[in-house]
C-alpha cells in the first residue's frame, strides 16, 4: 500500500503597512548573447508587520523589505519584449530583517504605484511556514486597510 503524503501545512499569513516606496530601473546590453538587451524594474517597499501569525509573533512591529521586479529581455530579431515568466520567491524572517522578493507580470506591475498612491497602504502576504528563516511566497494582496479588515 502507497505511504501517504502528509498533509501541507496551512499557510502562514503577515500584513504589512506600506511606509514607502521607491522605483528603480536598469537596462544592459550583453552582445553577443542571443537576446542582447534586457531591463529590470524594480519596486522597493519598505512596510511594517503589523499582524503575523501566532507562532511568528517575535517579528511583529519589525520592518519588512519588500522588493517586486518585472523583467524583460529583447530578441535580436523581434521588435517586441520576449515577456519572462513571473514568479514568487520567498519571504525570510529571520533577526538580522525580514524581506521578500516576487517577480511580477508588466502590468500588475506598472499598476502598483497607483494602486498604493490612491489607497492600496497594506499588503497581505501570505507564505509557506519558515524553516531556517525563510518559506515560499504563495501570494500577496495590496489593499486597504478598511478592505482587509473587511475580509477577515
Amino acid at each position: 500500500m502507497p505511504r501517504k503524503k502528509p498533509p501541507r501545512p496551512k499557510p502562514d499569513m503577515l500584513i504589512a503597512k506600506i511606509e514607502a516606496v521607491e522605483q528603480s530601473y536598469y537596462i544592459s546590453e550583453n552582445a553577443g548573447h542571443e537576446r542582447p538587451v534586457g531591463d529590470e524594474a524594480i519596486l522597493d517597499i519598505v512596510g511594517h508587520i503589523e499582524q503575523i501569525s501566532p507562532g511568528l509573533k517575535q517579528h511583529l512591529d519589525r520592518q519588512i523589505d519588500i522588493s517586486l521586479v518585472c523583467e524583460r529581455s529583447f530578441s535580436r530579431d523581434e521588435r517586441t519584449p520576449v515577456t519572462n515568466n513571473p514568479f514568487l520567491m520567498l519571504v525570510n524572517l529571520r533577526k538580522g530583517g525580514c524581506s521578500l522578493m516576487a517577480y511580477l507580470p508588466a502590468d500588475a506591475f506598472w499598476a502598483l504605484p497607483q494602486m498604493i498612491a490612491t489607497g492600496a497602504t497594506h499588503v497581505d502576504v501570505r507564505f509557506e511556514p519558515p524553516h531556517h528563516g525563510s518559506g515560499t511566497l504563495l501570494s500577496l494582496y495590496f489593499a486597504s486597510a478598511q478592505r482587509l479588515a473587511d475580509m477577515a
